[in-house]
């Protein structure tokens, strides 16, 4: 069960799939949303490290017997999850998750139905689940057809995201620090956005966090394959020009250490590729590239450990 447990992130992530998955859909994201993640598991699956990643496991058939077990057993099944996309206000645990494909409902359901807390109501016509209400760490979901499923902390936040998918709810306008991001990498195996002022004002800040709510307006990043790298990217909206200058110096100082540090370091000088520090205006980018082959060289070495 260990090994197959630590099987899960990786399969998830790279299982072979033939078509890309749509984007990042804003139309189902709530209208407050002030932060979003979201996981593109098809295009993930279809990048260079996604496709070196299956030929290891098809080459080993005892991982891909404990795969197949583990979708026998609890309905999950990684070559069929498409992308989750998950969002919030900011309020600590108020977030709204939203997955497709890869998980059997009916199985899902018999599992939690194994725990003395679950409690049932009705939205509409779908179920809501609830476990742990009166707990530290409660949890609902509830399953549209079959391949789509809705979690959050309770039923009101779980029902809110049922009309989200269902086109019922108002939904978040374009965002277009996320278009920023994919000018960078077409094809994002992650991206994120958090509006930091709005956000922190769930929060009761330290002098430093209430120094930086001075600095930052928004934040953006994004993960993927491009130019031959896997690219990461981190685009930081300031408040002001003056303010982007000083974060565009910080980003090139730190990059700069980086960059001597490859000349001692020979596994940093494998890994690292290129970097770039850019500011357009109160806008600053940072871009680094990790080399692929080094990549799987890694994944190569952890697979044969733990798999």
């Amino acid at each position: 069960m260990k090994n197959a447990l630590l099987m899960i992130p990786l399969a998830s992530l790279f299982w072979a799939s033939s078509t890309y998955a749509n984007p990042l859909d804003l139309s189902q994201v709530s209208d407050d949303a002030n932060w979003l993640m979201h996981v593109d598991f098809d295009s993930t699956r279809n990048s260079v490290i996604g496709s070196f990643i299956l030929e290891e496991f098809e080459a080993k058939p005892e991982a891909v017997e404990r795969m197949a077990a583990m979708t026998t057993t609890f309905g999950v099944d990684p070559k069929a999850f498409s992308n989750l996309t998950m969002f919030g206000n900011g309020e600590h645990k108020k977030g709204i998750a939203i997955m497709k494909g890869g998980l059997d409902a009916e199985k899902l359901i018999a599992f939690a139905k194994l725990n003395k807390t679950l409690e049932t109501s009705q939205a509409g016509k779908h179920e809501i689940h609830s476990l742990n209400r009166d707990k530290r760490h409660p949890v609902a979901f509830a399953t549209l057809n079959n391949n789509v499923i809705v979690g959050g902390p309770n039923a009101g936040l779980v029902s809110r995201g049922i009309k989200l998918v269902r086109g019922k709810a108002p939904s978040r306008d374009p965002i277009g620090l996320l278009g920023e991001l994919r000018q960078v990498i077409e094809k994002p195996g992650f991206i994120s956005y958090v509006d930091i002022v709005k956000a922190s004002k769930f929060h009761d800040l330290d002098k430093h966090g209430a120094a930086m709510m001075k600095k930052a307006h928004s934040a953006g990043m994004a993960m993927g394959e491009a130019d031959g790298e896997l690219k990461i990217v981190a685009i930081i909206k300031a408040n002001d020009e003056e303010t982007a200058t000083q974060l565009e110096n910080m980003a090139r100082g730190a990059l700069a250490m980086a960059a001597l540090g490859k000349e001692s370091n020979p596994r940093l000088a494998n890994i690292l590729e290129s970097q770039k520090v850019s500011r357009n205006g109160n806008t600053v980018t940072v871009q680094i590239g990790l080399a692929i082959e080094t990549i799987k060289e890694a994944i190569e070495r952890e697979m044969e450990k733990h798999i």
